[in-house]
């Protein structure tokens, strides 16, 4: 955590910089351990931090403090989503937003977006999370950050084929694979450089795992070898994205009737998952555990059931 003593009457680069990487340093615990893991601590950083605002610094340190502070809002906000904290998630990212919009930062205000459509797409308010994304693509274009735009219509994709929209999300999906193509994913922002490759193969296998649920099953076909290669890719660093990979793979073997595969990859989910601390993980698991049940007459389908109502949240 910054140190946090006294407010100086002054800050230069030296103190922006500590700010962003403790930033960095938090993110990665949220990636590698959940949002639980250092969702206090970007709490009570961003609450003192956002004092210094009121030290004197030239007008480039104080441009930077805000892109600073607007991206610890920005994963505050995050990570209390993960541990399912909506209200004070939408606080953070209302305020990461403001400090965005003043630096004239859009691309970070397009991650601010997507990540507050996030929450809607999670809590299954699609059409709110379209509305959101789009504002989000409109920031991209206005950076010019084609890394950004197909990150973004990844997600639309996904909100699309929740909604049994197969058309659009496949127009979507298609879009995200164009833009990310002629972007340059290295040279990305801390706070978007998670979506690489891998992170696009695992949107690409949840696009398909949705339409396998809502239009047709034959997605899976798409869908078990794009989240089988993101499983493979993903670093130690991205566990809990790893986790997310693995169930929607689990629910792919359960669509095709493969249920000796769906309960061997369902483990390592739930293995996985026990090490997190995110709420995400197990909300993601509830619908995986009642399609389990669905097919209680195989063994295998009722050890996976067993398995995930035997789990207990890491929180």
């Amino acid at each position: 955590m910054v140190e946090q003593r006294h407010v100086p009457a002054r800050i230069g680069v030296r103190d922006v910089v500590r700010l962003e990487e403790e930033t960095d340093r938090l993110r990665g615990m949220d990636y590698r351990l959940g949002g639980g893991a250092s969702r206090d601590s970007a709490i009570v950083t961003a609450a003192w931090s956002d004092q210094l605002l009121r030290a004197k610094s030239t007008a480039a340190v104080r441009t930077r403090l805000l892109v600073a502070l607007a991206d610890l809002h920005n994963l505050a906000g995050w990570t209390c989503f993960d541990t399912g904290l909506d209200q004070a998630a939408a606080r953070h990212w209302d305020r990461a937003l403001v400090l965005a919009a003043e630096a004239g930062h859009d691309e970070l205000v397009a991650n601010i977006h997507y990540r507050a459509g996030r929450m809607r797409l999670h809590n299954a308010r699609r059409r709110e999370a379209l509305e959101i994304f789009e504002l989000g693509v409109l920031a991209a274009k206005r950076a010019r950050s084609t890394h950004a735009v197909a990150m973004l219509r990844a997600n639309e994709a996904w909100a699309h084929a929740g909604l049994g929209d197969q058309g659009l999300a496949l127009i979507r999906l298609r879009q995200a694979h164009e833009e990310f193509d002629r972007s340059a994913p290295g040279d990305a922002p801390a706070w978007a450089r998670f979506f690489d490759e891998t992170d696009l193969s695992a949107m690409t296998g949840v696009v398909h795992t949705e339409l396998a649920r809502t239009v047709d099953p034959s997605h899976t076909a798409t869908a078990i070898p794009a989240l089988t290669a993101a499983v493979e890719g993903y670093p130690s660093g991205m566990a809990r994205s790893r986790t997310f990979s693995l169930i929607a793979l689990t629910t792919n073997h359960l669509l095709d009737g493969d249920f000796d595969q769906a309960d061997a990859v369902g483990r390592r989910a739930v293995a996985q998952a026990c090490e997190l601390s995110s709420i995400r993980v197990a909300d993601r698991l509830q619908p995986l555990r009642h399609l389990a049940d669905r097919y209680r007459g195989d063994p295998h389908a009722r050890m996976l059931t067993a398995r995930i109502a035997a789990f207990t949240p890491n929180i």
